[in-house]
């Protein structure tokens, strides 16, 4: 069943959570074996799909055949699927003006072996493109590719470059820096203020391009679900106790409130644990000077000693482009 002819024959919809559960199983041994078993796969799959974020943001996609979607077969074949998140964006009308909308990031892509080669993930871009633009009202769409840029270019989306920084963790990074009481722990107790204060910097960031630039928001319920995976992955993949600290800012004097000076907020670092990889990921960073950053490193070079991480990695998230 390849041809162009079998493929008007195929249609994209939303998994109910028993296609889901399919899909989870589908992807199991590239994806999850062989560190878990199959059960705790789709147990942790299932829990990052059902909290305050995925609930209403989370879809997962199946390409069917007609026939078996009419007759609401609750288990039919799966020629391709992947997931899809709703994101908070902003873009720029013009110089210093600026519109907030929606965009989906595209994850998972996956076609079991017996019908990889016949044109079923291109079948499927092709109709999700067109969900995501006309149904969905999506001003954009991404994803990061590990097939390389020539499957997606091709069917229209733009390839730009991927930046990351890598740190390797030693122990010189134990001694602490002359002024490091001034820093502040990020955790559950302060980082919605955080994030919300970094929303209004992006914000203004944006502003002052002279450019079309379009760019993701944090937001608390996406990274609550980034540090609900990272406890799942604790659990799973370490069997150690998940981690409390989120990140570090920098205050003016020791003790300082948060709420005291606005300009700590423009020093900080978000990380994120990945036990299943032994690294760290800086998530969010903002410094105001080279020592200022030095610093924050050293802060999440502590970090990730803490837990034997072998390397910290900055990438290019929720940015400007």
């Amino acid at each position: 069943m390849s041809s162009e002819l079998e493929h008007q024959d195929l249609v994209l919809v939303e998994a109910t959570p028993e296609q889901a559960r399919i899909t989870n199983r589908n992807s199991y041994i590239s994806w999850g074996y062989p560190l878990l078993t199959i059960d705790e796969y789709i147990e942790r799959e299932e829990i990052l799909a059902n909290n305050e974020f995925t609930s209403e943001n989370f879809k997962v996609w199946i390409l069917v055949s007609k026939k078996c979607n009419l007759s609401n077969d609750t288990e039919p074949t799966i020629f391709s699927q992947c997931e899809t998140y709703k994101l908070k964006a902003l873009i720029t009308l013009s110089f210093g003006q600026i519109q907030e909308v929606i965009c989906y990031y595209i994850t998972s892509l996956f076609t079991p072996p017996q019908y990889r080669h016949k044109g079923y993930a291109t079948k499927l871009m092709e109709l999700l493109n067109n969900k995501l633009r006309f149904e969905c009202k999506a001003k954009f769409s991404y994803l990061y590719s590990e097939v390389g840029s020539d499957f997606y270019s091709r069917l229209g989306w733009r390839i730009f470059p991927h930046k990351e920084i890598r740190f390797k963790v030693d122990d010189r990074f134990s001694t602490s820096l002359k002024h490091s009481e001034l820093i502040v722990a990020i955790n559950q107790s302060n980082i919605e203020t955080i994030i919300n204060k970094d929303c209004e910097f992006i914000k203004k960031d944006l502003k002052k391009l002279n450019k079309k630039s379009m760019v993701i928001l944090p937001t608390k319920p996406a990274f609550d679900w980034l540090f609900q995976k990272t406890k799942l992955y604790s659990k799973f993949y370490a069997d150690t106790n998940d981690p409390r600290q989120f990140g570090a800012m920098i205050s003016n004097k020791k003790n300082e409130s948060i709420n005291e000076n606005e300009e700590l907020f423009e020093r900080f670092i978000i990380w994120n644990h990945d036990f299943r990889d032994n690294q760290l990921f800086i998530i969010r960073f903002r410094s105001d000077s080279p020592y200022t950053t030095r610093l924050l490193i050293q802060q999440a070079m502590q970090e990730a000693s803490k837990f034997q991480f072998k390397q910290i990695i900055l990438e290019s998230g929720f940015e400007i482009i």
